[in-house]
């Protein structure tokens, strides 16, 4: 199995030795399949360039009720047109999307693509891990 962005190094990404970085696209489809673990997905969604919808005033636009309801993102300006079109639209990172995502929300990441995902907000949000550890009395 090769690389599905360059087709030279194998996949998927060659564990760190890549000369390109996978995208947001490639990682949530290679999610989906099994081929990575969700921790990859958790990376690359915090630091990549996402984009919405733009409504009529700000915000996010939703689908759904809070606590059921889903906010689509998009890994691309082409994923977001495919889905609705042309439409105004904004940008920003993942990690700052969650930061602003109201309250009771997840995210359907690429809805009109061949593998959307929902996406747990509160499993994707970066959060300080404590670690323990026993060390010899002296």
């Amino acid at each position: 199995m090769v690389c599905p962005l360059c087709f030279l190094c194998p996949g998927p990404y060659a564990e760190h030795v890549l000369a390109h970085a996978p995208s947001l696209a490639d990682v949530a489809r290679d999610v989906a399949l099994g081929a990575v673990p969700p921790a990859r997905l958790h990376e690359a969604f915090l630091t990549a360039t996402v984009y919405c919808q733009r409504g009529s005033g700000p915000g996010f636009r939703a689908l759904g009720a809070p606590r059921a309801g889903v906010v689509p993102v998009f890994s691309s300006p082409d994923q977001l047109a495919l889905a609705s079109g042309t439409v105004p639209w904004f940008s920003m990172t993942g990690a700052d999307l969650l930061d602003q995502l109201p309250a009771g929300y997840d995210l359907v990441l690429d809805i009109a693509g061949p593998a959307p995902l929902r996406l747990r907000a509160a499993a994707l949000s970066a959060r300080p891990a404590v670690g323990l550890r026993a060390e010899p009395v002296r």
